[in-house]
Order: structure tokens, then C-alpha cells, then sequence
């Protein structure tokens, strides 16, 4: 059993590819194994990591038929015997010692998820982003970062879950990681910035469709999950602010970049019309008056033709 299995999906990422993988072959921790899973790659991917698994037996590469980073993680998944999990996206890199570091935190701690700080990557400068030391169901819900690549996880603490990634969606990290919320996992964390997130302007996270309206497909998902569990009253007011966080924060700037006039109206009245018909005195939640920060004081505010212009703000950008 490797200490860490780290699963890389790729897609269309030749000219990234290779910094990738370079900072994983070289990781202080060497009982590791990287699973490199090709989702139908059109370009010269699949090459690169030829070459990478033929010098180096701890890379084990797959192929598969698209279908989206959602199928690769759950592939993934099924093929890692590692104790724990690392995702790392392959545009991305990490320091040499990320994952040596990490899972002596995790074996430290006996933690379900041991998590460290990130750099934002950009051409010319470099941003770090620090994760916050949560604990427990209501702060991961409530302050949690939809990212995966910046934690390992303990296997046997994913196998025990009874959700997967949700196929070809997108938020398909913030979907995975609400819903663990509710099995409150031991978490610790290493107040050091590990790895790099590349920010290129092709990236799905940077595409602007309908697509972004898999945000409401993932909190009704989560809304239910609580329900079927017995829990939603429990975690009401913290399940609402999610639906406040998602229908007016980063997939409503998406949304309301989508080119298509009629497309866009029609994506950014079903996120309106999500939170206020499942929420309608979600101004009223009380994380938006004990949260810092100007967005939450504009949330409190917010109405319908605020709303609107804040679209069209957002549309000119």
C-alpha cells in the first residue's frame, strides 16, 4: 500500500503537463503513487505521460472516454490504494515536499483530511490564499474553500462516504466537500503554502455558460442529503447561507458573464428565484451579521433591481 495515491486528471493540458508531473516524481515522499488518467484527450497529452510513466514505474496511466474532471476523480478513486488521496489538477504543481509534509501532519493528528495554504499562479506574480482552521460540520459548511487539491484525504474515510463526484458537472469540488460536511471529518491543517494554482484564461473555471447553473443542481442536492439524513433543521441556517454563498457570490459573477443576453436572463433568474423561494428570509440569516466582511453587509441589502444591476456590472467586465 502506498502512503498517498495522487490522482491527476488530464485534459488538453500539453503545455502544462509536464511541470506538473515534474513536481510530483520529485516529491521527498517517494511510496506514493500517481494514477495519470487521460479523459480523451485530443492533444499531446497522452504522450507526455508515455514518456513519464516509461521512466517512472510509480506513475500509473490510464485512458478513458470524456466525460468530464467529475468521472476522472470517481475512476480514480476506484483504482488508488493508497492510504490517503491527493487530487491534483495537471495545469497545477506543487512544492517538493507537499506531500511529505502533509501526511505527517495526517499521521500526526490521526486527521481525516490534512490541508495546507495555496498560491494563486499567475504569469507574472504569485497571490497565497489561506485556507481557514474549521472544525465540525457548521464551520465547513460555513467557511469552507471549494477545493480539493490543497488536502490529502484518508481512504478509508472516502470509502465510508455514500456520495460520489457528481458526473458531468461543474462545482463538482464544492458539491463533494458540502456533502462531506455533514460527516464532520477530523481536519488539520499546515499553515505553509504548497501548491500552485495556475490561473490561465481557457480554464473551465474561467468558461461561462449554463454550466454554471450546476451550482443550483448541487444545493439541492445538499438540501436534500440533510433532509434524507435527518439533519436540515439541525444545519438550516447553515445550509441557507451555502444557498446565499452560491446564488450570489462566485456563480452569479459567472453567470452573469454568459455572452448570450437571453441565456444569461433567463441562468440569472433561476439562481434568483433558487434562493428566494427556498430561502425567502435568507436576509435575515444571522452568518451575514456575524461574518466579516463588506460582502455580507451587501448581501443584507441586496434586492431584486440591485441585483439585476449588479449583473450588468459584472457583464461589462
Amino acid at each position: 500500500m502506498p502512503k498517498i495515491s495522487i490522482i491527476v486528471p488530464v485534459y488538453n493540458v500539453e503545455n502544462y503537463l509536464r511541470k506538473c508531473l515534474d513536481s510530483l516524481v520529485m516529491q521527498t515522499l517517494q511510496d506514493i503513487e500517481i494514477l495519470v488518467i487521460n479523459d480523451g484527450s485530443p492533444d499531446n497529452s497522452q504522450a507526455i505521460i508515455d514518456e513519464y510513466a516509461a521512466k517512472d514505474s510509480r506513475i500509473r496511466a490510464f485512458t478513458k472516454e470524456n466525460g468530464g474532471i467529475a468521472t476522472v476523480r470517481n475512476y480514480g478513486l476506484a483504482k488508488a490504494t493508497g492510504e490517503y488521496i491527493g487530487f491534483v489538477d495537471s495545469d497545477d504543481y506543487v512544492e517538493k515536499d507537499m506531500f511529505e509534509k502533509l501526511y505527517e501532519l495526517a499521521k500526526e493528528t490521526d486527521c481525516d483530511v490534512a490541508c495546507c495554504n495555496y498560491f494563486l499562479t499567475f504569469e507574472d506574480h504569485e497571490e497565497p490564499r489561506e485556507e481557514y482552521p474549521y472544525q465540525g460540520t457548521k464551520e465547513m459548511l460555513t467557511r469552507f474553500f471549494g477545493i480539493l487539491w490543497n488536502k490529502i484525504y484518508k481512504k478509508s474515510f472516502l470509502d465510508s462516504l455514500d456520495f460520489s463526484f457528481p458526473d458531468h458537472r461543474r462545482y463538482e469540488d464544492s458539491f463533494y466537500l458540502t456533502h462531506m460536511a455533514y460527516h464532520a471529518p477530523k481536519m488539520a491543517w499546515r499553515k505553509e503554502t504548497l501548491i500552485h494554482y495556475v490561473q490561465r484564461s481557457n480554464s473551465m473555471t474561467n468558461t461561462h455558460n449554463k454550466m454554471t447553473l450546476d451550482a443550483v443542481y448541487m444545493l439541492e442536492h445538499l438540501k436534500n442529503y440533510f433532509y434524507e439524513k435527518g439533519a436540515f433543521d439541525t444545519y438550516r441556517d447553515e445550509i441557507e447561507y451555502v444557498y446565499i454563498r452560491f446564488c450570489l457570490g462566485n456563480p452569479f459573477v459567472s453567470t452573469s458573464k454568459i455572452k448570450d443576453q437571453a441565456e444569461r436572463k433567463e441562468a440569472l433568474e433561476l439562481l434568483w428565484s433558487t434562493l428566494n423561494t427556498t430561502f425567502p428570509a435568507w436576509r435575515k440569516n444571522h452568518y451575514l451579521k456575524d461574518l466579516p466582511g463588506a460582502k455580507h453587509r451587501y448581501f443584507r441589502i441586496l434586492n431584486k433591481p440591485l441585483y439585476d444591476l449588479s449583473a450588468w456590472v459584472f457583464s461589462k467586465r
